[in-house]
Parts: C-alpha cells; sequence; structure tokens
C-alpha cells in the first residue's frame, strides 16, 4: 500500500518552504517561550520533519508527536492517537508547546482535538494551528479525500474562545516567505490571486508537484489560530 504522504506530499528535496515556515513560526511564537527542557508537541506528526526543524531552531526543546499512525518516525517520542476519539496519551500539563499543520480539517470531532489540547498544555503554554482557509480553497479542499471539516477564520477563532484559550485568535496566512518578511508586500499576493485558477498548474493531473507556487499560494491562503492556556 502506497504511504498516504507519499501520494498527497510527495518528497521535493529542493522545497525549502517546510524549513522557512518552522523558522517563522519558532520566532514569531516559540521563541521567547523556550528554555532547557520545553516539550513541544505535534498533532498529526506524520514523519516528525517539522518537529526536527523546530530542533534546529533550539537544542533546548523535547519532540513529540502523536498521529494516527506511524508514517516511519525517527528521533522523536512518539505515539500512535486517534486524536478524532482518544485521549491525547499524556497527563495533564505536560506541555509547553502544541503545533499542528494541515490536520483540524481532517478531523470531525474539532472539540476533542481543542479539548485535549488544551488539557495537556501547561499554564501559559502556546496552541498553535494551521488550516486551509475555506473561502479561498473551496473548489480544491476535497481534492485530499481525507478532509472532513472545512474552516472559516471567525469558526476557528470562535472555537479556540469556546474551548478556553486566552488571547484567542485566527488570521489569513500567505504561504508566501516574502509577505511574512515584509507584511507590507501583502498587495502582491492578492493581486496575483485575481488570475485565473488554471494558472496554479503546470499540469492539473499532478497537481501536488506541478504547481506554480506564486500563483497558487496567493489564490489559497491557511488559517494560523493560536492561543494560550
Amino acid at each position: 500500500m502506497t504511504l498516504y504522504k507519499d501520494t498527497i506530499y510527495p518528497e521535493d528535496n529542493n522545497n525549502t518552504y517546510p524549513e522557512k515556515l518552522s523558522e517563522y513560526i519558532y520566532e514569531r511564537f516559540f521563541s521567547e517561550a523556550t528554555k532547557p527542557g520545553t516539550k513541544i508537541l505535534d498533532i498529526g506528526c506524520c514523519t516528525g520533519k517539522a518537529l526536527k526543524l523546530f530542533k534546529k531552531q533550539s537544542k533546548d526543546i523535547e519532540l513529540y508527536g502523536v498521529d494516527i499512525r506511524n508514517e516511519g518516525i525517527e528521533d522523536i517520542n512518539f505515539k500512535t492517537c486517534n486524536i478524532e476519539t482518544e485521549a491525547i496519551p499524556y497527563p495533564d500539563e505536560h506541555f509547553d508547546i502544541i503545533y499542528s499543520k494541515s490536520v483540524l480539517e481532517h478531523v470531525r470531532n474539532t472539540d476533542n482535538f481543542l479539548s485535549e489540547s488544551l488539557r495537556v498544555l501547561k499554564s501559559g503554554g502556546i496552541f498553535v494551528g494551521l488550516t486551509p482557509d475555506w473561502k479561498s480553497q473551496c473548489e480544491i479542499f476535497w481534492d485530499d479525500y481525507t478532509h472532513v471539516k472545512p474552516f472559516t477564520r471567525k469558526g476557528l477563532r470562535d472555537a479556540l474562545i469556546i474551548h478556553g484559550f486566552e488571547k484567542a485568535d485566527c488570521e489569513y496566512f500567505y504561504q508566501l516567505p516574502f509577505v511574512w518578511k515584509y507584511p507590507i508586500l501583502s498587495f502582491v499576493p492578492k493581486a496575483i490571486a485575481l488570475l485565473p485558477d488554471f494558472l496554479k498548474w503546470k499540469d492539473s493531473e499532478q497537481r501536488n508537484t506541478k504547481d506554480r507556487k506564486l500563483i497558487r499560494f496567493s489564490k489559497e491562503k491557511m488559517l494560523l489560530s493560536y492561543g494560550i492556556k
């Protein structure tokens, strides 16, 4: 059987985006909270790549991951967990940071996901999550057959608030590093987003690897959500 990650996220050795994203997320949200022994949990960690990239930012952090299946995880503390129905297999107030990217849209039971995240966070702990923005990705959202629940900015922000996260918010997020560095340039993807959708793809049948990233990620925003316990 072909692994999910190999079909949906085929390996691309020339893709520098994951490392740039980890640098941005770490510096914006995690750097001031990091000290020796800081524990970070990635919910839906897949191979643990994001965790290992965070480790490059600081040797002080300890890496933990949970996922519904083992996708070949190495060098992290990993446990299987179906976040749809199960408790995260760690005690209360165990983690300083929880991170999750492109996972919440795969889970029908948002309540369990968020309540369990809050439970295992320490007081003052940080939650950061990324999920597709339904408004800008509705036409391609179901291209991944394991997607089950879309989100809007308001809906995701309200979910965090209802589940008890403090200073909770959700913002639109372009997967374009130059916009993170120079927010004043956000007019560029807004203008590019006006182009026809078919221009996103070099080959419409091989969308995962044959995309024009500047056009695609100008048109397809993510939702960046965050809160503190």
